[in-house]
């Protein structure tokens, strides 16, 4: 059986069960794991193992997302973690959408995951609004404590939760001073940002919808087409025809991961550039190096707004850097 210290500190990459084995190529070259998105992940999973992928898996029953979402009131269940447990894996709970202050959808998800077998973490899918004060992310720390459960979070938002301001600080709060190890799921470059800041660990998306929790319509649009690849100086997702608008920024783009080995990475070759990418950044990094991180990144993109109409640096990056002004020692 596996356990949670496995993942202590791990930065992971969430995807779909198509992308799984490609996911699982790159994770395993950088010790990483993964979180399958997927409600029925046995197949998947047996088959990771059967190709040698001996990394921490965790699955994801995503009951919270898309236009058919339940609500936490749903509850969890039991036989879920059962059958993550067989699979030799920690349990996340396929717990419903937290609206914001649901108190008593809270507690159905963790009163009943304190009684479950371990190992098992509470997931716990959130509105962006329980970070909105200090009172309500007391009132969610209260709760957590009293189950004394590890839970792994999920964020709500249009576009990055850590964009905004409150909800980073309000993260900040809840991750220093929970008693529970507490993960966050379904993010971007911000996982990084996490896991420097006390997170058990952090999950990157492989897509957009990956990346963050997106509400309902009319705000769920669907991204425009064309191919993003991951820019390490810039720490996030670009268009890789950005690129061909703008040669003498190309030095920005080139990458030493095992796919790109110097060159600009290609439409083919963005997904598994991007994961490499993060994974690389992982090493090494601590609150003191990704606040230096997130502020050079800003004045790259400063660079950028005046080669590039409209361009606007990311709020999430620009929020990290803002309330980590005064970095904390190094974890």
């Amino acid at each position: 059986m596996a356990d949670l210290e496995e993942l202590a500190g791990a930065l992971l990459v969430q995807c779909r069960p198509s992308e799984a084995r490609a996911a699982a190529e790159v994770a395993g070259a950088h010790a990483a794991g993964l979180v399958l998105t997927a409600g029925n992940p046995e197949p998947v999973v047996e088959d990771l193992r059967a190709g040698g992928f001996t990394g921490p898996i965790l699955c994801d029953a995503g009951r919270y997302s898309g236009s058919r979402r339940i609500p936490a009131s749903r509850g969890i269940r039991q036989a879920w973690v059962r059958r993550q447990h067989a699979l030799g894996l920690v349990a996340l709970t396929d717990s419903g959408y937290l609206a914001p202050r649901d108190l008593r959808g809270l507690r159905t998800i963790l009163r009943p995951a304190r009684e479950l077998e371990p190992p098992v973490i509470a997931m716990l899918p959130m509105a962006a609004r329980w970070f909105a004060t200090d009172a309500i992310v007391d009132t969610l720390l209260r709760e957590i404590d009293r189950a004394g459960v590890p839970v792994a979070v999920a964020i709500e938002h249009r576009r990055d939760p850590f964009g905004a301001q409150y909800v980073l600080r309000g993260w900040l709060r809840l991750v220093k001073s929970a008693t529970v190890p507490v993960l966050l799921l379904r993010s971007n470059v911000s996982a990084l940002g996490a896991l420097c800041h006390g997170a058990h660990a952090a999950a990157v998306g492989t897509s957009s919808s990956l990346r963050r929790l997106h509400p309902l319509a009319p705000y769920n649009q669907p991204p425009p087409p064309g191919v993003s690849a991951f820019v390490t100086p810039l720490l996030g997702y670009h268009r890789l025809e950005t690129l061909a608008r703008i040669p003498e920024l190309s030095e920005l783009w080139k990458c030493e991961c095992p796919v790109c080995s110097g060159r600009t990475p290609g439409a083919r070759e963005a997904f598994r550039h991007s994961l490499h990418a993060q994974l690389r950044l992982r090493g090494g990094l601590h609150g003191t190096a990704w606040h230096e991180r997130c502020g050079q990144a800003l004045f790259l993109h400063q660079r950028m707004t005046e080669a590039i109409p409209g361009w606007r640096p990311p709020d999430g990056v620009r929020s990290w850097y803002q309330v980590t002004a005064t970095p904390e020692p190094a974890n």
